[in-house]
């Protein structure tokens, strides 16, 4: 057999370059890094929230100016999107048409590593904040008036938010898995009710003004529920037959 000279292959090979051009190499682009702001005096890139989701990449972070915003904001199929609000009290989100306010997720497309921060959320047909069918959600420093409802979404963490002022219940969770953590819920029938399979912890929170139980985990349901305080509710917490809960730390006035 005759051995091949490599010098021969060399000559070939900047040969073939020569005339088809190097061969290029397929690599995921890196995620975006863009800063989007939507200002309703058109100063931003848009005025409305909605567009600018639409329109939004992998990394982008948009950020909306102050401004009362009548329109229904829906994020879905997006992935690592930021939505941050000039600050919690300039920033209002009203809905217009939909039930919901604030969407995320929604049947069948879901939403992955989205964080919302810094805004507020008033409800629209009894619903104000709904979270469908995604994984990684953070809500971080927002107000909600009205329901925030989570159903089959996964890791969605709550935290440091004012939340409540719903004719039914503050904060439910229907099979779903998360986090609620140094909140404020007041003012509902109910201040938080853990559903179906979900698996939820309740930490640190303080819960008051609740016409019925402060927390319900109800059958089937598991509860992390640690050092909540439940003030002028019609009762604390409530573990129904055939639900699962750990309890501990927990302040419950007797004289409710």
């Amino acid at each position: 057999m005759t051995q091949a000279n490599p010098y021969k292959l060399m000559l070939l090979s900047l040969a073939w370059v020569a005339l088809h051009g190097a061969p290029t190499l397929a690599f995921d682009p890196p995620p975006s890094q863009r800063t989007v702001v939507v200002a309703q005096d058109g100063t931003g890139a848009y005025t409305e929230i909605q567009r600018a989701i639409d329109s939004a990449v992998p990394g982008d972070t948009i950020l909306i100016k102050a401004g009362n915003y009548r329109e229904d904001v829906v994020v879905h199929s997006k992935n690592r999107l930021q939505l941050r609000g000039e600050s919690r009290d300039a920033v209002i989100i009203q809905g217009l048409k939909r039930v919901g306010a604030f969407r995320i997720g929604k049947w069948p497309y879901g939403a992955n590593d989205i964080e919302i921060r810094d805004l507020t959320v008033s409800e629209s047909g009894g619903l104000a904040v709904g979270v469908f069918n995604g994984t990684h959600i953070l809500l971080s420093n927002v107000r909600v008036h009205g329901m925030l409802y989570v159903q089959q979404a996964v890791d969605v963490r709550i935290e440091r938010s004012q939340l409540g002022n719903s004719e039914t219940t503050g904060v439910s969770f229907a099979d779903a898995q998360g986090e609620l953590l140094e909140n404020e819920i007041r003012n509902n029938d109910y201040g938080v009710t853990i559903a179906g399979k979900s698996n939820v912890r309740v930490e640190g929170n303080l819960i008051a003004n609740n016409l019925y139980e402060g927390i319900v985990v109800q059958a089937g349901a598991k509860g992390t529920i640690l050092r909540n305080t439940i003030l002028k509710s019609g009762s604390g917490i409530t573990v129904q037959e055939g639900a699962q809960a750990e309890l501990a730390g927990n302040v419950i006035p007797s004289s409710q």
